[in-house]
């Protein structure tokens, strides 16, 4: 995990939107990159804004050292009132019998709990439908416990250039926080924009900005924003490498069946790991700056390659997400390989995959 490249992303995107205020989407343990070290790297950067899925990961930024505001997007539950308290989380008020029990919950109160509201504009997802607004208003002007410090929406197809849909979801989230202003409520920052956004919709911009994919340098849509680095690189060793026959199947099912006599790199590496079943037969890994690619079925702690003519040898490096003597494997990549999005790649790599971090403020992660 390059650090330093986490903090190029971030001062670029900031410089971008300037003077806007940035929220430093960190949620999914910062998409696998591990939440508290990118957290504390992006505090010493100036950040002081961080937005997370749920209390236990703003806990653990807390626990990290992490001070500034931290967001709670997507699950806050009343009965958290006392642990938002203790650690200094601001909730996210994205339906309204949450409203109401987060309005029962701190009545009595003598300091107020800063919320962020969501307003639903097209996402489908979560959020206040427009016709449950009237009434999230009517709770909030009598609940003298909560202070509103922000209203936001998710935007559904940013990534799109050619959808009209996030024009019209950037106009019914001014329209909401008009509604707010109407009722007496301050709205707050006023806050819609991704990292596709930041990339290709200025009019998405408003108050502040919630980059996420693109802080770890990978942009939202292929081929965008060369000024990105990638962050993350997915390194193992070669476990063994053997000739086999033509005709030798490989793998679970033998679903793979060599058509010559083929040289094997064994990887220990598998689907348990992040390295998806999917991308057999689909993707490559890097040995020696070369592309090997991966033959059979990926298995859950095994990966077979192909690396006929690259004369690899046991303990060498296999990069399977990253860059090697000048030839890379990204993310996209990969993401297409498996019929899916970057986010689920970067997210994949799981626990049991050590992190290792380069880059100031590594020391200590």
């Amino acid at each position: 995990m390059d650090l330093d490249a986490i903090a190029s992303n971030y001062r670029w995107l900031r410089g971008r939107v300037a003077p806007r205020p940035v929220y430093a989407v960190v949620k999914a343990d910062a998409y696998g990159h591990g939440g508290p070290a990118v957290a504390r790297r992006l505090a010493a950067e100036g950040a002081d804004r961080f937005a997370v899925a749920h209390a236990e990961e703003g806990i653990a930024l807390r626990r990290a050292g992490v001070s500034g505001e931290v967001l709670v997007l997507s699950h806050a539950e009343p009965s958290d009132v006392a642990r938002l308290r203790a650690y200094g989380l601001t909730p996210a008020i994205y339906d309204l019998d949450q409203l109401r029990g987060f309005a029962a919950g701190v009545r009595g109160n003598r300091d107020p709990i800063s919320v962020h509201v969501e307003l639903d504009t097209g996402m489908g997802r979560a959020g206040l439908r427009p016709e449950a607004v009237g009434s999230a208003l009517d709770v909030l002007r009598s609940a003298a416990g909560l202070r509103v410090a922000g209203v936001f929406a998710t935007l559904s197809s940013a990534g799109d250039p050619r959808s009209p849909a996030t024009a019209g979801q950037v106009a019914l989230l001014a329209e909401g926080a008009g509604r707010f202003r109407a009722a007496g409520i301050g709205p707050g920052l006023v806050h819609v924009a991704n990292s596709a956004a930041i990339l290709g919709h200025p009019e998405a911009w408003i108050d502040a900005v919630r980059p996420g994919l693109a802080l770890y340098g990978v942009p939202p849509a292929h081929g965008e924003a060369p000024e990105l680095r990638p962050a993350m690189s997915v390194v193992t060793r070669v476990g063994s490498v053997r000739r086999v026959p033509a005709g030798t199947p490989l793998g679970y099912g033998g679903r793979f069946v060599a058509a010559r006599e083929t040289t094997v790199a064994i990887l220990p590496i598998g689907y348990s790991d992040g390295f998806r079943r999917a991308f057999s037969g689909k993707a490559s890994v890097l040995l020696r700056g070369r592309r090997a690619p991966v033959v059979g079925a990926v298995s859950m702690d095994v990966t077979l390659v192909d690396a006929t003519g690259i004369e690899v040898a046991r303990g060498e490096r296999a990069t399977c997400l990253g860059t090697q003597r000048g030839e890379t494997v990204s993310a996209w990549e990969l993401a297409r390989a498996a019929d899916t999005i970057p986010y689920e790649i970067l997210c994949g790599f799981g626990p049991r995959v050590e992190r290792i971090y380069v880059g100031a403020g590594a020391e200590g992660d």
